[in-house]
């Protein structure tokens, strides 16, 4: 199976319907990833993280340092 990858102006309207179109199209083409925000894949996990519940609330600045410090 042949791979393209593409980049595009996800703010561009014909752009996002020929896209959806070839998505549409799932007995013709396998989509491996596909994310309409562009190169903003830490801000998309992190917008998803919040609406999953997968949040941390902290009491105070000395503990939301400690919960990030194992990320660091």
């Amino acid at each position: 199976m042949a791979t393209i990858t593409l980049e595009y102006n996800a703010r561009n309207s014909a752009a996002n319907k020929i896209i959806d179109v070839i998505l549409a199209m799932d007995n013709v083409f396998r989509v491996k990833a596909h994310n309409k925000l562009g190169n903003s894949n830490i801000t998309y996990k992190a917008m998803q993280d919040a609406e999953n519940g997968n949040t941390v609330v902290c009491e105070s600045y000395e503990e939301y340092l400690k919960q990030t410090a194992k990320y660091a």
